[in-house]
């Protein structure tokens, strides 16, 4: 499968090289990042390798020589790029007015979480004419695992969805049992996760109905209630699961779905393989490591090479949470370790935010 190769192009040498740290570490299986702060460089570089996307910022949008480079937009409002390659502006507030042609360019907020700038740069790339290579990035499916069983898989799940649903439309699904959120959040919940499934699996509703008949506001995501009757997880088929988890990623309405996982259900791995990003979760402490490492063997025996290169195993910060009053979970969870933690993890802190 071909890298799509992305040149950001910024005097902040810092600010490049954290963006495109973390565009590589978080979709080393499709994007290959390189940054450069001075313009005689990139242009060094065209020589010998085209970019498929090129992100101009500070010190180069300023350059008159540079914008040569810049494709003109033409006569269909498109823009000429170097051998097809897509063309965008990083601006940042404060930084003064697009001039020439960089004032054609679309427009990126370089100081947005960087989730959400990889999410717009695949949507331009999309209506780039580049649909074909973007189709399996349509929506964003995280899943969260704990081998060890942490008490803090959930909650380190439900504050990730807050932060990322600062920006983003967020849905969370507990695929866990005996989940606890009507005694942590004082709700009685008429539907559940397995009447969406039973709904989405049906047909004749569409997907983003079914979720909606069900769904509740938390912060700044929805999420479907956990299944009430959590022993009927174990009996679902393992080809609804996959079917519910692949309709979940195309037809939800959500840019990203976060599964947070329970027990190995059948189907497991091969519904981590549909993620983009699976989290493997773990706590500090000698105990942890030998349900980790037996979890690793068995994800090396599956026979699935993309796999590894979507998981990231993951430790959790050391938790001794303070006396919270019931209900005023998630808040204490989001301006907390969990909270820094999940922030520093998606790209929201430091300079490329």
């Amino acid at each position: 499968m071909k890298k799509i190769v992305i040149a950001v192009c910024d005097a902040d040498q810092a600010y490049g090289e954290r963006l495109v740290a973390w565009i590589s570490l978080e979709h080393k299986e499709r994007f290959f990042g390189c940054c450069f702060s001075e313009a005689g460089s990139f242009l060094e570089h065209l020589k010998a390798q085209k970019p498929d996307i090129v992100l101009l910022g500070k010190g180069f949008l300023e350059d008159p020589d540079f914008l040569e480079q810049v494709p003109k937009e033409g006569q269909n409002g498109e823009l000429k790029g170097q051998d097809g390659a897509l063309w965008a502006a990083l601006y940042g507030q404060g930084e003064g007015d697009l001039k020439g042609w960089a004032g054609s360019l679309p427009v990126l907020d370089k100081y947005q979480p960087a989730s959400q700038m990889v999410r717009e740069i695949l949507s331009l790339y999309q209506g780039y004419g580049r649909r074909e290579e973007m189709a399996s990035f349509q929506r964003e499916l995280i899943g969260i695992y704990s081998p060890g069983h942490s008490i803090w898989q959930t909650p380190f799940a439900l504050t990730l969805a807050q932060v990322l649903g600062q920006r983003e439309q967020v849905l969370y699904v507990s695929l866990k049992e005996c989940a606890g959120f009507s005694q942590w959040f004082f709700e009685e919940y008429q539907r559940d996760l397995l009447d969406v499934m039973y709904l989405c699996l049906a047909g004749g509703v569409a997907v983003s109905d079914c979720i909606g008949s069900a769904a509740y506001q938390m912060a700044n995501f929805a999420y479907i209630p956990p299944a009430g009757d959590s022993i009927c997880l174990s009996e679902v088929q393992r080809q609804d699961y996959l079917r519910f988890v692949r309709l979940l990623a195309k037809q939800s309405g959500y840019d990203v779905v976060i599964l947070d996982f329970g027990m190995m259900v059948p189907g497991f791995f091969e519904m981590l393989g549909e993620c983009s990003k699976a989290y493997i979760v773990t706590e500090p402490g000698e105990l942890q490591e030998g349900p980790m490492q037996d979890f690793d063997q068995m994800a090396k025996r599956q026979s699935q090479p993309a796999l590894a290169d979507r998981m990231s195993y993951l430790t959790l910060p050391y938790m001794q949470p303070p006396p919270c009053q019931r209900g005023q979970w998630l808040q204490q969870w989001m301006w907390g370790s969990l909270g820094d933690c999940a922030r520093r993890l998606m790209g929201v802190q430091g300079g490329a935010d």
